[in-house]
């Protein structure tokens, strides 16, 4: 009786949710770009997504370390090409569609994606469940990014996994 009166039936709220801005982390991985997917049919032409893309700076450093660069030509070559593949990812929505937003920043991805989402109040972030591959032992030790991400954020976070169907031309 008390459930039904707080707008509850059977344990289940007869309200939907509304999303009016999302995070959506971007590496530009198959699950990546399915995460962006789910984002677009959760958010209203209204509303807002963020395009984030995290330049890892520890991938960075080993760079550097291996001689194949200077830290500041790297992180801007990197940088350059990132937004260039934003802007293209974000030409290839059809219309009607959000606001589509995009940023790129350095650090360790989890926890870029964690502040950027505090930072600018994000409602939710959807993630893909699998990006770029990592070693098995680093992802044995410490958890894939998706994971670190559910961990620590303060807002809701949806997992997409590897198998959901893409928009961009089926299974993909």
């Amino acid at each position: 009786m008390a459930l039904e009166k707080a707008g509850l039936i059977n344990g289940v709220s007869e309200a939907t949710m509304k999303i009016s801005d999302l995070l959506v982390p971007i590496d530009f991985s198959e699950g990546s770009l399915r995460a962006l997917d789910f984002a677009l049919s959760l958010v209203e032409p209204g509303g807002e997504i963020c395009l984030l893309h995290v330049i890892d700076s520890d991938f960075v450093t080993r760079i550097e370390e291996e001689g194949l660069g200077k830290r500041e030509e790297v992180q801007k070559r990197m940088r350059e090409e990132a937004e260039r593949q934003l802007v293209d990812l974000a030409k290839s929505v059809s219309s009607p569609k959000p606001e589509l937003t995009s940023m790129v920043v350095i650090g360790k991805p989890f926890s870029e994606i964690l502040r950027v989402a505090t930072d600018l109040d994000y409602q939710m972030i959807a993630i893909g469940r699998y990006g770029r591959p990592g070693t098995d032992l680093e992802k044995f030790l410490f958890g894939s990014t998706a994971e670190k991400v559910i961990r620590g954020a303060q807002i809701p976070v949806v997992s997409v996994p590897a198998d959901q169907a893409s928009k961009r031309g089926g299974e993909v």
